[in-house]
């Protein structure tokens, strides 16, 4: 069956590489595009204090211990109405989202859903481990997107993820998109994430706090939510609904 949906999911390795600011940014991209994604938040330990549906209550919280969680799953999938799913996985998520999805997979194209798989590191050799070991696992089944997240590396050379000898055996198997995500000032970071806030909220002046109203703040929210647009753009091929891209 053509796939005429797509299910973007973030990978749960490591946490702390920026993997919600990337989530966040993704959805603001889509919408900015006329496509309003159905969300899932899989956040294993099934709180809301750092998962997507903190940042937006419309997301549908799915617990993979708990059993109709795949039910669940395909149901999110028939009503988007858009073709796109974006699905955040909590950090530290292993074995049981492994076994999760590979039931998933199992079944995904026979119902015309495509999967791309998002993986964020930073200039660390744990976060880039944490990518190859989900590769290894999900294989060909997947696209792949990988940000590289300058973090507070500001013009990083990424060395971890360009000398690992892995990391080129991976990129000739899968042939990956690649971004860069600049590296944000550490306040206005904690800031946003302290109010829950999205970039997108603070250019459009949504956040209630004064800090988010200095002009300097705004800049800056325009200026990152600028240059990771720049990056989801060329990898529109495997972020779009596959009917589209």
């Amino acid at each position: 069956m053509k796939a005429s949906k797509r299910v973007i999911f973030t990978q749960g390795g490591k946490g702390g590489v920026g993997k919600t600011e990337v989530i966040l940014a993704l959805v603001d991209w889509h919408r900015s595009k006329g496509i309003k994604p159905a969300l899932i938040d899989f956040d294993i330990e099934n709180t809301n204090k750092s998962g997507l549906q903190n940042f937006h209550s419309e997301a549908r919280k799915i617990d993979v211990h708990k059993e109709g969680a795949l039910d669940e799953f395909f149901d999110v999938c028939d009503q988007s109405q858009s073709g796109i799913v974006i699905a955040d996985l909590g950090a530290g998520a292993g074995e049981a989202t492994y076994h999760w999805f590979d039931e998933a997979f199992e079944d995904a194209a026979e119902f015309g859903i495509a999967l791309t798989s998002i993986g964020v590191t930073t200039n660390e050799a744990g976060a880039v481990q944490s990518i190859l070991k989900w590769a290894k696992h999900l294989q060909d089944r997947v696209d792949y997107l990988i940000v590289l997240n300058e973090y507070r590396e500001k013009n990083s050379t990424f060395n971890y993820w360009t000398d690992e000898p892995a990391t080129m055996r991976f990129i000739k198997a899968f042939s990956p998109k690649t971004m860069v995500m600049k590296a944000r000032v550490q306040e206005f970071q904690a800031e946003l994430r302290n109010h829950t806030g999205t970039l997108q909220r603070v250019i459009d002046g949504q956040m209630e706090d004064p800090y988010f109203h200095l002009t300097k703040n705004r800049y800056r929210a325009i200026r990152a939510s600028r240059e990771i647009f720049e990056g989801f753009d060329a990898a529109s091929n495997i972020l779009f609904p596959p009917t589209e891209a």
